[in-house]
């Protein structure tokens, strides 16, 4: 970790990285955390809802995202020394993941 927490880029993109996912758990939790109803995961305009799920899958989501933030993040420190640009790949494609999660949850939140 002291190689991403040295380089500035890598520090403020993992920062809001995990930032980011932290206030969508968040959000999640205090729209979500209520429901007893299953929940639409997935919706098809051709088909209507094909994936529905409770509240543990929503929040498998969130889970998933962590752990492949945390790996992007192992893996970003590793190279860092070898290959510095695969680091900077692997922050930036670790924001992108977290923003197609933040359009994710926000649509399974607005369509339940």
């Amino acid at each position: 970790m002291k190689y991403i927490l040295r380089d500035k880029y890598l520090r403020v993109v993992f920062g809001l990285s995990f930032l980011i996912l932290i206030l969508i758990s968040c959000i999640a939790y205090i729209k979500l955390g209520e429901n007893t109803a299953p929940l639409i995961l997935h919706f098809d305009i051709y088909k209507g809802i094909d994936f529905l799920g409770g509240r543990i899958e929503a929040f498998g989501i969130l889970i998933s995202s962590f752990a492949m933030i945390l790996i992007n993040l192992l893996l970003a420190n590793s190279f860092y020394n070898r290959e510095r640009f695969l680091s900077y790949i692997f922050g930036f494609v670790s924001f992108g993941l977290v923003i197609l999660i933040l359009i994710g949850v926000s649509v399974i939140i607005s369509v339940n």
